[in-house]
């Protein structure tokens, strides 16, 4: 992966970035995904974002483009103190070689609820770059959140 915290300007869909203070964590990043360390040729992206707009929003904009998910992972629901912790997990497999995965962790800092996405678009094809595995990285995606 080779990976960026200078957002400003891209989008997903409708969902725009935006840079954070470079003084705190940052809010957003974008990784391509090369078919090997050596290789130009990308295969996937990866988008993370820390905020909880934006997380829904681009659980939105993929529900709009692409339907209905397969849910690999559950939301998790309130605890006693009204607290979401935990994740949740969806997969879109796209007629077009690719599949759309989309990992939401559900905080809570200074009294407030969060969501930190992570979605992660990648082809069909590639396999991870491990020499003794044979597994593709949806596959291996697909096993890390489910």
């Amino acid at each position: 992966m080779i990976y960026t915290h200078e957002v400003d300007g891209y989008n997903y869909g409708s969902v725009n970035f935006i840079k954070s203070d470079p003084n705190h964590i940052p809010k957003a990043k974008i990784g391509v995904l090369l078919s090997n360390p050596t290789d130009e040729q990308f295969v996937g992206l990866l988008v993370t974002t820390e905020s909880i707009e934006a997380s829904n929003a681009i659980f939105e904009e993929l529900k709009t483009q692409m339907g209905t998910p397969e849910i690999l992972s559950q939301e998790p629901e309130a605890n006693e103190n009204d607290q979401v912790l935990g994740y949740s997990a969806y997969l879109w497999r796209q007629k077009s070689n690719h599949s759309a995965i989309l990992y939401r962790s559900y905080e809570h800092m200074d009294d407030k609820r969060n969501i930190a996405s992570s979605l992660y678009l990648v082809s069909n094809k590639t396999k991870v770059t491990d020499p003794n595995q044979n597994e593709l990285v949806v596959d291996r995606l697909i096993r890390t959140y489910k």
